[in-house]
């Protein structure tokens, strides 16, 4: 099974670490020369299932229990999962033929994320002509246009866009920068996943000295907005890909690490539950997209007590839909029947709701992912 040494004592030497950091990195770690982890899609199954049932109103029946689920984790774990991914695939493409090529990156985002994103909206077009929704001209632009997490008000029916969003201003900037220079891409990451959840606690407390002038008060309130609606959390996954190239993440085999993973997954939930008695916004966030890094390492090997259950054919399956998923799940969010298409089911329970609305997303997902995604997910083949 797998287990992460922690890292050399000399690294918690500011000197050691930027110099660490700035070494070239020429070779392909053996764990992830694979192009396919089996593991990774059991972990997206975890995030979907959270979001979906948060938004379905699961709750309602955790909640005599004491447990809740929260739907911000389960699309921080599938950020972190984002960030490894296309970090390995670009530090592998440098790394084996000596540059990156943005055109075929970009080429290959596109086809991954706009049919899909593209047809759900086209759809919300006609279902807000016909319904009278008021879904304003404004919030499609910036649903087409992947700026859905810029601080305007929002509505119900394309608000989980804002995912979309920062997923696409991640794409934008950072592998431009991976490509330039992967030592300063590296020092650039760390600065920035420590520096945003630091100032975003202190300025959640108020520390004085944040908030001497009109300025700095600016400056921290876009970076406290930056945590929740930004690309951060994707940064977080993209630094543990570029550790564990430069080797400062060593991933050995241990006996005693078989159920390391799942307990790091367990906790990592644990502290982001608002109902866990020592939540603490951002620093929650923070620590918990930290664990979940560590479980996607761990998670890269195929034989420990978590990866034989995200494996399983289950997990697998939810995960490749996971994005139909996460796409076509916002028009049936709520604990009531507020949605027209759902009026038939009114005086049902809710337990018999959130059955109902299980089976209307999987369905239309499938459809949505064997007759649109997938197609263009064969196309984009030519371009990996």
């Amino acid at each position: 099974m797998i287990f992460i040494a922690w890292l050399n004592p000399d690294y918690l030497l500011l000197v050691n670490l930027f110099k660490n950091l700035s070494t070239d990195t020429n070779t392909i770690p053996e764990i992830v020369k694979d192009n396919h982890f089996p593991s990774l899609d059991g972990l997206r199954a975890v995030a979907i299932m959270m979001v979906i049932l948060y938004h379905f109103g699961a709750n309602h029946f955790l909640r005599p229990f004491h447990i809740l689920i929260n739907g911000d984790t389960g699309v921080n774990l599938f950020f972190v999962i984002s960030g490894f991914l296309i970090t390995t695939l670009l530090l592998k493409e440098k790394i084996t033929h000596g540059q990156i090529s943005l055109k075929r990156f970009y080429l290959r985002r596109a086809l991954r994320i706009i049919p899909a994103a593209y047809l759900f909206l086209l759809v919300m077009v006609l279902l807000n002509t016909i319904y009278k929704f008021g879904i304003s001209g404004r919030s499609f632009a910036s649903a087409f246009l992947f700026y859905k997490n810029f601080p305007y008000q929002e509505e119900p029916y394309l608000g989980h866009f804002w995912t979309l969003a920062a997923e696409a201003q991640f794409y934008l900037f950072f592998p431009l920068l991976l490509s330039l220079n992967i030592k300063w891409y590296a020092v650039v990451l760390s600065v920035i996943v420590t520096a945003v959840p630091f100032i975003s606690v202190l300025g959640f407390y108020h520390v004085h000295f944040l908030f001497n002038n009109a300025i700095t008060n600016t400056v921290t309130q876009i970076i406290m907005y930056s945590f929740w609606k930004g690309p951060f959390i994707v940064l977080v996954g993209s630094l543990a890909a570029v550790l564990l190239f430069k080797g400062m993440i060593s991933i050995k085999n241990k006996k005693h690490s078989y159920l390391l993973s799942f307990f790091l997954l367990a906790i990592a939930l644990m502290i982001s539950s608002k109902s866990f008695v020592f939540y603490t916004p951002y620093l929650s966030e923070f620590g918990s997209a930290m664990l979940f890094a560590w479980v996607v390492l761990l998670n890269l090997d195929k034989t420990n007590f978590l990866s034989t259950i995200l494996q399983s054919r289950v997990m697998s399956k939810i995960g490749v839909l996971s994005y139909s998923l996460y796409l076509w799940q916002q028009p049936f969010i709520g604990n009531h029947v507020w949605q027209p298409w759902l009026r038939a089911f009114a005086g049902c329970s809710q337990a018999t709701l959130l059955a109902v609305k299980l089976l209307m997303v999987f369905t239309l997902a499938s459809a949505s992912y064997y007759f649109v995604e997938r197609l263009f997910l064969k196309l984009k083949l030519k371009y990996e």
